[in-house]
Order: C-alpha cells, then sequence, then structure tokens
C-alpha cells in the first residue's frame, strides 16, 4: 500500500473518507482503467468535476465489503439501505469531488520533482537495499491490474487533496481552557455512603385488581403476543455423519502414502544470508576478498552494501530459481559464487542446515486413514446433495427426494424463529440452529428455498409446512403470566417507593447510618469513585446520580445489581490536583482528531454552498445494482 494512501487510512481522514481502497494505490481520483472512453454516466457531478457509475461502484463495495464484515455476513440490499450505506458513500464522494473542483478553481498542483519524490519513497517500490527499483514499480503495479498512467494520476490527485487538507487542519488542537474543563470532568472524585435496597418477595405482593391487571396487560400487550410458528421439514448433509474411518483398507493408505509423500516430508532448511551488489565488478570484489577469508559481513561494507539475514528457509522460500540452487548446492559455512539475481548480482552464505526429515507410514497411518474417510464422507455428501437437488428441481417433495439419496428427512412441529415451541419447549438438536431457523422465516411458501450451508461441506435441505400467524393473545390465555410480571413490577415499585422515602428521611436531617440502623440495612462506601470507575462499583444510574450535586447530595437510584435500589449521600467531592494532566495523550489526540473532523465538514458546507453539487438519481440507482 502506498504511503499516501497508509498515512490516509490511519488518519482521521479515513473516517470522512472511505479508507484505504480494495484497489491498491487508489485514491479519490479513481484511476482511468476504471472509466470508460466516456467516463460513463455521471452519479454526482460537482461543478466540473464528475463521479461515475464505475467510482460509485467501487466505492459502494468498499462499503459492503465493510459492513459485511461487521456484520459477519452478506447484508441484503435492504439492509444496506436501512444502514445508510448509499448515503454514506454518496456523502463520502461528493466531499471527495467538492475538494476536487475546488483544487482545480484554486490551481493547487504537486510538481512533477514533488510526485518523483512521493513515489522513490514507496517501500514497495524499492529493493532489498532499499532504493528505488523501476522493475519493483512495474511488479507492483501490474499486480494491482493497474496502469502507471493511471497511478501516477491518482498520486498526484491524492497529493492535491492532502495538501488542501492538510492546510486545514494541520496543527489545530482544542484550546487548553478546553482540556482543562475535560480534566475537571472527568478527574473529580467523589466518595459516596449508601444503602442497597431489594423488592419485597413477590409471595408478599397482594393479587392485582381486574383493573390494574387489565392496565398493565393493555400497556404492555405486544410482550405477550404469540409469535408466527412455522413447522418444516429438514435433511441434514454431513461428511462427519457419513464417514467411516473402519472402511478404509491399509492397501489404500499405503498407497495415499507412496502418491503423497512430500506431504509427510519436512524439507531440508538452511540458514540463508545474502549480499546483493549494485554491479558485477563490485560483486567480483568481494568474492576475492570472501576468498582470501575476508568474513562476509566486512565484505559487504567494503563494497558499500548490507548483509539480508533470509532466516531459516526451505528451498521453495527463495523464488528465483538461481538463487535458491546456488544457496541449497553450496558448501555450508562457504559463501557461494557471483549469481544473477532479480535485483543484481549476489552472493549467498548458507549454514546451519537442518535436514529434510519423512515421517514414516506408521506414524501418519491413522491421520491418513481419517484423511481418506474424509474424503469418501465428503464425496457421498455432493452425491446426496446432486441427487436431492435434481429430485427437488423436479418437483418431487423433500421427503421423497431424501429417499432417492438414501437419506432421512425430519419433521419439526410448528416453532417460532428461536425454536421455542408453542408450550414453551425448545426444540433440540436442529443443525445449524441459529442459520436454518433464520432461512426457514425467510423463505416464502410456493418458492424453494435453497439449502443451509455451514462449516464447508455441510447442508440443511428444507421444506416449508403450515404457518401460523403471529397474532395477539387475549388476557384470558396469559393471566397467569401477566399476573406474576405484575408482582414483580409492583415489588420494584414498592421499593422504588420506599427508596425515596429513605431518601427524603435523610434529606429532612437523619443521617444516613441512622436510617439504615432503624431500616436493618447496611451501610457501604465507594471511595474516590469518578464519572468512569464508579460505574463497576455502584452502577451507571447509581453514579450519575452521586455526581449530580455538590457534596451532601442525597439520591435514590437503580443499583449495580439488577433489580435492586440504593439511597446514597455525597460525602467528599475531590478536585483533581491537576486538571489538564489528567487528560491522557491519547485522549488529547482524539479531541484533536474530532476538532479537525469539524473544521474539516465544516470546509465541505462552505464549498456546498459555493459550488453546486447534483446526484443523477438513475444513474445512482443503475450503479447500485452492479455494485451487488
Amino acid at each position: 500500500m502506498l504511503n499516501q494512501m497508509r498515512r490516509g487510512a490511519s488518519s482521521w481522514v479515513a473516517r470522512i473518507f472511505l479508507g484505504a481502497l480494495a484497489v491498491s494505490f487508489v485514491g479519490w481520483g479513481v484511476a482511468d482503467v476504471l472509466r470508460g472512453s466516456d467516463g460513463g454516466s455521471t452519479v454526482i457531478s460537482a461543478g466540473d468535476t464528475r463521479v461515475t457509475v464505475p467510482e460509485f461502484q467501487l466505492a459502494y463495495r468498499q462499503g459492503l465489503n465493510r459492513l459485511s464484515q461487521q456484520l459477519q455476513r452478506r447484508p441484503s440490499a435492504d439492509e444496506a439501505e436501512a444502514f445508510g450505506l448509499d448515503q454514506a458513500v454518496l456523502s463520502q464522494l461528493s466531499a471527495g469531488a467538492l475538494l476536487d473542483e475546488n483544487a482545480a478553481r484554486l490551481g493547487v498542483g504537486v510538481s512533477d520533482d514533488g510526485l518523483i519524490q512521493l513515489i522513490q519513497r514507496e517501500p514497495a517500490f524499492q529493493d532489498q537495499s532499499g532504493n528505488f527499483s523501476r522493475n519493483a514499480m512495474r511488479a507492483v503495479l501490474a499486480n494491482a491490474q493497474i496502469t502507471e498512467q493511471s497511478y501516477l494520476e491518482d498520486l498526484r490527485g491524492s497529493a492535491i487533496r492532502n495538501q488542501m487538507i492538510a492546510s486545514l487542519s494541520d496543527g489545530a488542537v482544542v484550546p487548553a481552557a478546553f482540556v482543562d474543563a475535560v480534566g475537571q470532568y472527568n478527574g473529580e472524585r467523589r466518595n459516596v455512603s449508601y444503602f442497597r435496597l431489594t423488592p419485597p418477595s413477590v409471595d408478599t405482593v397482594e393479587e392485582p385488581s381486574d383493573e390494574a391487571l387489565d392496565d398493565f396487560f393493555t400497556q404492555g400487550q405486544d410482550g405477550y403476543r404469540a409469535p408466527e410458528y412455522r413447522a418444516f421439514s429438514y435433511v441434514s448433509l454431513t461428511p462427519a455423519a457419513v464417514a467411516d474411518p473402519s472402511s478404509i483398507t491399509d492397501e489404500a493408505i499405503a498407497q495415499f502414502y507412496d502418491a503423497n509423500r512430500a506431504r509427510f516430508t519436512t524439507p531440508e532448511k538452511r540458514a540463508v544470508r545474502q549480499i546483493v551488489f549494485a554491479d558485477r565488478a563490485s560483486a567480483d570484489r568481494a568474492a576475492a576478498q570472501l576468498g582470501s577469508g575476508v568474513p562476509f559481513a566486512e565484505a559487504a561494507t567494503a563494497e558499500g552494501r548490507q548483509v539480508a539475514d533470509l532466516g531459516s528457509v526451505a528451498r521453495s522460500a527463495i523464488p528465483n530459481p538461481a538463487l535458491a540452487e546456488a544457496a541449497f548446492s553450496a558448501t555450508p559455512g562457504t559463501p557461494t559464487p557471483v549469481v544473477d539475481g532479480p535485483f543484481g548480482p549476489v552472493i549467498l552464505l548458507a549454514d546451519r542446515v537442518e535436514p529434510e526429515v519423512v515421517r514414516p507410514l506408521d506414524e501418519v497411518r491413522e491421520e491418513i486413514r481419517t484423511t481418506l474417510a474424509n474424503e469418501a464422507a465428503n464425496a457421498a455428501v455432493t452425491q446426496a446433495y446432486n441427487t436431492i437437488s435434481d429430485a427437488l428441481t423436479s418437483g418431487a417433495p423433500l421427503g421423497e427426494a431424501a429417499q432417492q439419496a438414501n437419506q432421512t428427512a425430519r419433521s419439526v412441529e410448528a416453532v417460532d424463529s428461536n425454536g421455542t415451541t408453542p408450550n414453551d419447549a425448545r426444540v433440540a438438536d436442529l443443525p445449524a440452529q441459529a442459520q436454518l431457523l433464520a432461512a426457514v422465516f425467510a423463505a416464502q411458501q410456493g418458492v424453494p428455498p435453497q439449502p443451509v450451508n455451514y462449516d464447508g461441506n455441510n447442508y440443511v435441505f428444507f421444506e416449508l409446512g403450515d404457518i401460523t400467524p403471529a397474532r395477539d393473545r387475549p388476557l384470558a390465555e396469559v393471566r397467569e403470566r401477566v399476573v406474576a410480571d405484575w408482582k414483580v413490577d409492583e415489588a420494584e415499585r414498592l421499593m422504588t417507593e420506599r427508596a425515596e422515602a429513605l431518601a427524603e428521611r435523610v434529606r429532612g436531617g437523619e443521617s444516613l447510618a441512622q436510617v439504615a440502623e432503624v431500616e436493618g440495612l447496611s451501610v457501604e462506601t465507594a471511595n474516590a469513585i469518578s464519572r468512569e470507575s464508579g460505574r463497576s462499583e455502584i452502577g451507571e444510574a447509581a453514579t450519575r446520580a452521586a455526581f449530580s450535586g455538590p457534596s451532601g447530595t442525597v439520591a435514590e437510584a437503580p443499583s449495580l445489581q439488577s433489580g435492586e435500589a440504593v439511597v446514597l449521600q455525597v460525602t467528599d467531592v475531590i478536585a483533581p490536583a491537576d486538571a489538564a494532566g489528567s487528560v491522557s495523550a491519547q485522549s488529547r489526540g482524539n479531541l484533536d482528531n474530532v476538532l479537525r473532523e469539524d473544521l474539516f465538514q465544516s470546509y465541505v458546507a462552505l464549498l456546498e454552498s459555493t459550488i453546486p453539487v447534483n446526484y443523477n438519481n438513475t444513474a445512482l440507482q443503475q450503479a447500485k445494482v452492479g455494485a451487488r
């Protein structure tokens, strides 16, 4: 990845732009290789600057890939839109187009000499001696499928935009007064005394009146709805279920061993060092010195070169055949003759030989047996998959298709999307349960569903049965559950009411300890808590209450323990000795980055007010369809 792109990807600018693009070395001017001869249809125009359909598709795919990584699955088109992916890409591309257009209007540019320096400083284009190599540059660009002309244009555009952004934000830091205020806020500590209350036992709570129960049920009716239930049948195909290691003969194991001996061989390794020379004359002088007994490193230094340590490597780890042959045919500890390498003449020195090791048949017999059994099982699964698929395509029901493949179809009675039956029982032993149930509840009647594939060559074919729509349950059907929920809610209300009353007594002049003693409660303390550390000691709500007023503040709040409450009193407020010093360097950096991002967003907003930006919805829809 190029330096320009690497710096952009690791900076705050990366949160505004798309970050490092999948197509290496491509910045906010997308390479001509991606454009048609007429530039394609325009999705966004900012003045005379255009963003084409291919450019939008590249950026959209980038965003889609990042969203897929976050979700651990490929999102649907509706999900991508719900996450605002298309709008985010439009915003990013329009910001880039505005920068390009404004740079053109201001005449901002990069000289050819400056561009050459950027190229020569790129590590990907340097040889093993750290020098710029045009051959390395050509190879890298070829691997990325980018022409040199496109790369140069994109690098120039990226450098221009970086100039504009740097002039806007470099050196921008939040004011010292703001840092001090942050330090005062985060560094403040408080000592808190408190006691905890638990709800009364639900057994002691009186039965609700019909009116109270009806009101409670009406307010929470959605929580008592009967979900949609679906019945289905399925066929599970897994190699593990059909693998039979006992069926593998010793003859088959021996044949596999002979045919795959390299698989059980650890090749010879040698510790290899090399010197790459600028020219043949230099290499020959070094070879003569080595022949007279000069140490390897000294011979390199004498010619202004460095020794490159390749480590302990196998022959296959050295990509150049001539160098590999020289290193592994030489006498260990003796420098090789001069060899022509891809970056110039080379002398190698190989020592510390690790001999080739071949694992004997008896040692790997069971390993091979398992491998062959798994191969046979995978073949059987593939055959069964094809048989079932063909039968289903011909219109056969799943049960009949399973019989043709010598498999068994299993039936599942009505379950909800979590695998729970109407009787609140859980269905056990469903293969790939989460994925299977998701597919079952996404399937439509009359539309053949795709089999669920998981963990490699494992499949579940399924067929929908009866569907019971979701419905509202009447109170009579769930009365027992509603009463139980009401009692829990009522117990918590009574606890909260008691906490409020006890807190009021403390506010009225009784000490926290006196109230606790009368009520049979224990006073606890939390010393020197901050707004951050208090969350783990007394809970987030109680911490907010403790920091809601001055010393002496009395409050009640939910406790760290679920279902409990605390009554607390602030006994001390301790200001930080050095407010600004309590703000870490990382936090200051984050604040500075937020400020710079705000500056950038404000700058983009200013450009939008002076440069007309237009969106082509037709081209946008075309681009979105093609990007997926």
